[in-house]
């Protein structure tokens, strides 16, 4: 194995043992997906109104250089400079307990696991329409009852993205969504993704009160790890070979 293989498999290596680290710079930049409408929304049940829909581009990570991430706390507002904090090897079972209706944990973690990849296809007209369904998807299986048709989350069917095809809107067949829940039953899991949590504080606030958004990136597979091993392993020979030589001349 080359030494320079090595080394690199060992800084990014690094960079996921470190994850769980929270990252002063992290900026957030919020792309307009489409808007629902129904008889209320998740920020305002007692209705009637319609609601936004938004994805977010996360810089400054040490997820990766720009990563998507998605609201999981469609009840509270996004509000404007918000500084985010992440919470590394997130723990889905800890943050949606099961709700008595559903295997919350599973399902969303089986979402991610089946659609996640496919999110990003380089067509504009597919991503949007496909992030809006997984957005969608997932605020159901973290706030209600992981059926579109009912609960709190019970659209009238409307839905529509926006600008993909000439700036107008375009509509959106909520049965996309829903056959992503349908899908994400929460068996066959592989454990392919660490999730990670963002949380937001805006205006000095001493606790979180903006959105929290949910992020994953890719479990390394064994070789990977082997590779890793191997880096760190060079790494400390060479600390040490220049550690002895140090010491020599120092003689």
């Amino acid at each position: 194995m080359k030494l320079k293989t090595a080394l690199k498999a060992a800084a990014v290596a690094a960079t996921l043992i470190f994850s769980t680290a929270s990252h002063a710079e992290i900026t957030y930049s919020p792309t307009a997906l489409g808007v629902v409408f129904d008889g209320g929304s998740m920020l305002n049940p007692a209705g009637p109104g319609q609601q936004g829909v938004e994805v977010y581009e996360l810089a400054g990570t040490l997820l990766a250089d720009a990563i998507l991430a998605f609201c999981v706390q469609p009840t509270v507002a996004q509000l404007v400079g918000t500084s985010y904090t992440a919470h590394g090897n997130a723990s889905l079972s800890s943050l949606f307990a099961d709700n008595g209706l559903q295997n919350r944990a599973g399902r969303i973690q089986s979402l991610f696991e089946q659609q996640y990849a496919g999110l990003t296809t380089g067509h504009a007209e597919t991503d949007t329409l496909n992030r809006l369904a997984f957005q969608l998807a997932l605020w159901d299986l973290v706030a209600d009852d992981g059926n579109l048709g009912t609960g709190l989350q019970a659209f009238t069917g409307d839905a529509a993205a926006f600008g993909v095809v000439n700036g107008d809107f375009v509509p959106m067949d909520l049965s996309v969504a829903q056959n992503m829940l349908t899908h994400a039953d929460g068996t066959g899991l592989n454990n392919s993704y660490k999730f990670t949590l963002f949380t937001g504080r805006a205006d000095g606030s001493a606790v979180d009160n903006s959105q929290a958004l949910l992020s994953v990136s890719a479990v390394p597979e064994a070789d990977a790890w082997a590779m890793m091993a191997a880096g760190l392993a060079l790494v400390g020979f060479a600390g040490r070979r220049k550690s002895r030589q140090s010491e020599k001349f120092a003689a």
